[in-house]
């Protein structure tokens, strides 16, 4: 286990502390350390010389992640049930179609999205409106956030449905097949059968997927670029903008930091609130 404890402390344990002490320091381009205490916090949190863009970043987040979750479980739940109810050659076509955005490099799902909003004529959507005989609109300009919702929700939900389709495939048919007998319609199949049989898997993926949605901001960044006018810029991506675009390493790792220790509040509290214990409990037989 020599080599991957040794790979994990270098690559992963040893940037997190580092990040935390850059967090503490004024770290620029010169990349000289000056320890200046809670400034860089305190700054996030309107103390002193506040930052007037973080309550526009703020609610960007928020949006976004409120925006692309919903899209990603439902959407995957929906295909994932629909396609398993299916003839099994149907299903497996439409899970492949909806697969495929996970198998797309981001750099070309990213630009596939960009070029199909593209506000002239060129663009995807701009020359269907064009072949109609209306007038092209700039997509990125007036639904900037929309677009990036829906970007990143479709990939979601390729990952969502492959394991929502996973789960139903292990459900008993009898199950299925006895509340068919009793006189069951497919609705009702699918409301007291199969999703009380998919608990688990809806409360991991919402988890897995809230987690995600909170510290992307690669496809943001290749669609939008944060624009126009920080109207899709979110927090992940704001502090990759003021370390990288702007060399303020310290305020970028203190947007960082405190974004760990909103996803580890966040995660204790899906524990508590989804009772994961419970499923990470050895089950006990009763003799």
């Amino acid at each position: 286990m020599g080599p991957s404890v040794g790979l994990v402390l270098l690559f992963y344990f040893i940037p997190v502390i580092l990040t935390f002490l850059i967090a503490f320091t004024d770290m620029g381009r010169t990349l000289i350390w000056r320890f200046i205490g809670l400034d860089n916090f305190a700054r996030l949190f309107g103390v002193g010389s506040r930052d007037p863009l973080i309550p526009r970043i703020l609610l960007n987040t928020i949006v976004y992640t409120l925006g692309a979750l919903p899209l990603t479980i439902v959407g995957g739940l929906l295909i994932a049930v629909l396609s398993m109810r299916m003839r099994p050659s149907a299903g497996l076509f439409f899970r492949s179609v909806f697969f495929i955005p996970r198998a797309i490099p981001p750099v070309v799902w990213g630009f596939l999205w960009a070029w199909s909003f593209e506000g002239t004529r060129y663009g995807l959507f701009n020359a269907i409106l064009a072949a109609l005989g209306l007038p092209t609109v700039q997509w990125l300009i007036r639904y900037p956030m929309i677009i990036v919702i829906l970007a990143n929700g479709f990939l979601g939900i390729s990952l969502a449905m492959l394991v929502f389709s996973a789960a139903i495939a292990t459900i008993p048919q009898e199950l299925t097949r006895a509340a068919e007998v009793d006189g069951a319609s497919e609705g009702q199949v699918i409301r007291y059968v199969i999703l009380p049989m998919l608990k688990w898997p809806i409360l991991t993926m919402t988890a897995w997927h809230l987690m995600s949605f909170l510290n992307s901001y690669v496809y943001i960044m290749l669609i939008t670029g944060g624009g126009p006018y920080y109207a899709t810029e979110v927090w992940s991506l704001y502090a990759y903008h003021a370390a990288f675009t702007q060399y303020r390493y310290g305020y970028g790792a203190s947007l960082v930091v405190l974004l760990v220790v909103v996803n580890v509040v966040l995660f204790l509290i899906i524990l508590k609130a989804f009772g994961m214990q419970r499923m990470l409990t050895r089950g006990k037989i009763e003799v």
